[in-house]
């Protein structure tokens, strides 16, 4: 599903997405096609959810997001590691 359809079927909600196939682009995370995994009116409740599927599922990616947004863009951010004491 593209984000104008998920646009056109929840107005003005927060929906937890999966990403279905994505592309990085400068820093960017770009969503280009996504399946709906739930519709929320409260954007805490939408963390919530989007949270525990991504502990129950690490490997799939799931985002939140307001249907306001005009595109579905997520910076990146560099994984540092762990640094423990020498």
């Amino acid at each position: 599903m593209k984000w104008s359809e998920v646009q056109n079927l929840y107005p003005n909600e927060w929906v937890v997405i999966e990403a279905i196939q994505a592309h990085s682009e400068e820093g960017l995370r770009f969503v280009d096609d996504m399946a709906i995994v739930q519709q929320f009116d409260d954007s805490f409740e939408a963390m919530k959810q989007c949270n525990e599927l991504q502990r129950s599922r690490p490997s799939n990616e799931f985002y939140f997001f307001h249907t306001s947004r005009p595109r579905v863009e997520i910076r990146e951010r560099r994984w540092l590691g762990i640094r423990g004491r020498g």
